[in-house]
């Protein structure tokens, strides 16, 4: 692989603007539209025919026909509101919800897009803003492209991340879990089941008899004052693990906690809202060397290898060599404090293309 080096800072600042204009439409889970337009119009603007789909993915082809390297950069954010996000520099950061995850992704993809429209790829290249990565949204949107496409190799673009590589998925499954109970008063009817206390009793539960899983009560929801004894209660779940099968156990002993030590009158009703494939590629996967490479070409140090929950889990779980990389560092993400650095993204974007050429000439 030739040495690309890192990108000029003019490049790079051009990125950062892209992530910063990307990150201030909102774009929650679900909700991606607005964002998706904007990536569309870009795409266009750049002599590209990029489509939307059913699900609102934004793809573009370039190279022709036939079984696709995938780029994939998720449009969805975590965080639910739809009024414009503000981001902020400060220094050599950009400050905002959502800046490195994963509106710099984005912005990395587009600076792709840009470069393999100047000098077009000599295999077919998907270019993919996809939908429904972050939380429930269990990775609906790159499912559905590799439903519709065929593509023979994916990488995943994240922001934040850039001294690491993803080379495999971490699975997941979620629960809603509904508690139901005849409620009353505080005082009047002491003495009757709460639905709250037994959720959060079922939430206890749940906590233990999910290891060596990770499990997380992401949200609890339920009751209608503080002196009324709840009606109704909702918890929702996440159960992780690098080993498929020691979710799918998890999930067995969580499903049996959870409806244990249930009073008379309580209805529990557990649902599973939400699965993410995990898998990993193959030890000696091509791919995972051009990544590599990629790196050391642009003057990036080893990159700590490990397991992670990105757009790349869909193609694993389908045996499709996938790797997931990315452009900058900070902290604080799926926080109103997350930030990322500016200069970093001269590297990490470089790397990106890198790896693309390289894959490219690869086939």
């Amino acid at each position: 692989m030739l040495d690309h080096g890192p990108l000029d800072q003019a490049t790079t600042e051009r990125i950062a603007a892209d992530a910063a204009w990307l990150c201030e439409i909102p774009a929650p889970t679900f909700h991606e539209a607005a964002r998706g337009e904007a990536v569309r119009e870009r795409l266009a603007d750049l002599g590209l025919a990029p489509t939307v789909d059913a699900l609102g993915n934004v793809v573009a082809r370039l190279g022709g026909e036939g079984p696709a390297l995938a780029l994939c950069a998720h449009l969805d954010t975590v965080f639910p509101g739809l009024d414009p996000v503000p981001v902020t520099r400060d220094g050599d950061r950009l400050r905002g919800c959502g800046v490195g995850d994963n509106a710099l992704g984005v912005a990395a993809l587009l600076h792709c897009a840009d470069a393999l429209a100047r000098h077009p790829p000599r295999s077919p290249i998907l270019i993919a803003a996809t939908v429904g990565e972050e939380g429930l949204g269990d990775l609906r949107g790159v499912m559905g492209l590799l439903d519709a496409e065929p593509v023979r190799a994916l990488v995943a673009i994240e922001g934040h991340g850039i001294d690491s590589l993803a080379i495999g998925g971490i699975a997941a499954v979620r629960y809603e879990v509904v508690v139901r109970g005849p409620g009353g008063h505080s005082w009047s009817d002491r003495g009757t089941p709460s639905a709250v206390h037994v959720a959060l009793g079922a939430g206890a539960r749940a906590l233990e008899a999910g290891r060596p899983a990770a499990v997380n009560v992401g949200r609890v929801d339920g009751g209608t004052a503080v002196n009324a004894i709840a009606e109704r209660a909702t918890l929702l779940i996440d159960l992780r693990h690098e080993d498929p099968r020691v979710v799918d156990a998890a999930a067995h002993r969580v499903e049996r906690a959870l409806q244990e030590d249930r009073p008379a009158g309580i209805e529990i009703d557990v649902s599973v809202v939400g699965r993410r494939p995990g898998g990993a590629n193959r030890p000696d996967e091509p791919l995972v060397e051009l990544a590599r490479a990629a790196r050391s070409a642009v003057g990036l140090g080893r990159a700590e290898e490990h397991l992670s929950s990105t757009d790349a889990n869909a193609a694993h779980a389908r045996a499709i060599p996938a790797v997931g990389i990315g452009i900058s560092r900070g902290e604080h993400a799926h926080t109103e404090a997350e930030w990322i650095a500016v200069p970093p993204i001269a590297h990490g974007a470089a790397a990106l293309l890198a790896l693309v050429r390289a894959a490219d000439e690869h086939g």
